[in-house]
């Protein structure tokens, strides 16, 4: 396959690596890409979560004062046609984009649509790569560029990286931050070989070697079950970390339950177990620090670590922790449930 260089490109998506992309068409010559993006409204979450890390996110209207910006409820071809035949477009890019690319865009654009995966294809296909990977304890980054097809991740790769290892204390924004930089080469590579028509090798993808990790809502199904092992629950509460919105669990604290969300947390073990009633109960408390008696050890947890709901944000250094219990009702305890809320923080 190869990509002319009078192509012209749509990036659909939004964020960091996008904003890349479109500047790496541009100081290398190319046609200038337009970006299709999701509606404004829904940029919120972006702002609120990512917009304390600057090498992580690119607000939109910075994009918009540099490139021709479209905003879309949905991408399928009734919607976006007029916008792709209008600038002549040839050939799309996905970069973190949140919309589902339906039967009549794949028809027209047949092998011409690009994305970007933050794995070893087809390893790892779907959503919430970093958080599974974390706590399935696989500690690397990774990166393909695939083509899009009607399946979920499953096209024919175009270039593709090597596992780089990364810390076992690396937290998501640490993995993203690596990802990020994988990204930038693949695309530096693909753009190389755009600007000089050199062909792509494809690829087809090996499905029997395919795994598949669904998206995970932290805000739902990041609840702590305190009963799992130390370095169980230790593990999740990092997985759930920065620059998502961190595990959650409760206390109740004069008749009102309080909503804690943990960014970090250690654990020790020790030789003789807990009983089961002791779990979860704090049996140490100072104004900087909580212990937490474990299944098998304690828990440790600096108060800096620690987000309290805005309402009890003001009780942090009142509340007396003291032989209370963290919890979360069983109904909370969702693993690897499979659904779409409303409103949610997503991977």
């Amino acid at each position: 396959m190869i990509v002319k260089k009078n192509s012209k490109f749509a990036l659909v998506g939004h964020g960091l690596i996008l904003y890349k992309l479109a500047n790496l068409f541009k100081i290398n010559g190319l046609s200038k890409p337009i970006v299709i993006t999701h509606q404004k409204k829904l940029h919120k979450r972006d702002l609120l979560e990512l917009s304390r890390f600057n090498n992580l996110h690119i607000p939109i209207e910075k994009i918009e004062r540099e490139f021709l910006t479209y905003y879309v409820k949905n991408f399928d071809l009734k919607v976006v046609k007029k916008i792709l035949e209008k600038n002549k477009i040839t050939h799309i890019f996905s970069c973190s984009s949140r919309f589902i690319f339906k039967e009549g865009i794949l028809k027209k654009f047949k092998r011409k649509i690009f994305n970007l995966h933050p794995s070893i294809l087809p390893k790892e296909r779907g959503s919430g790569v970093i958080t599974y990977r974390i706590l399935n304890s696989n500690f690397f980054c990774a990166g393909t560029l695939h083509l899009i097809n009607d399946k979920i991740d499953d096209g024919d790769i175009v270039l593709q990286s090597k596992k780089l290892p990364v810390s076992s204390k690396s937290l998501p924004l640490d993995m993203i931050k690596k990802t990020n930089g994988i990204y930038l080469k693949i695309l530096k590579k693909f753009i190389k070989n755009i600007v000089k028509e050199k062909k792509f090798s494809l690829r087809k993808q090996n499905n029997k070697n395919s795994t598949y990790t669904s998206r995970f809502y932290t805000d739902i199904m990041g609840a702590i079950d305190w009963n799992l092992k130390g370095e169980d629950v230790k593990k999740f509460i990092q997985s759930c970390s920065i620059p998502y919105s961190g595990a959650f669990c409760f206390i109740k604290y004069k008749n009102k339950l309080i909503k804690l969300r943990i960014f970090k947390i250690n654990f020790a073990r020790t030789k003789k177990k807990n009983h089961p009633n002791l779990v979860g109960k704090i049996f140490y408390h100072n104004k900087k620090i909580l212990k937490i008696f474990a299944a098998d050890g304690f828990f440790t947890i600096n108060l800096e670590n620690v987000k309290f709901d805005s309402k009890s944000r003001i009780l942090k250094n009142k509340v007396k922790f003291l032989g209370k219990t963290l919890f979360n009702k069983p109904k909370n305890l969702i693993r690897a449930k499979t659904f779409t809320p409303k409103i949610f923080k997503y991977r």
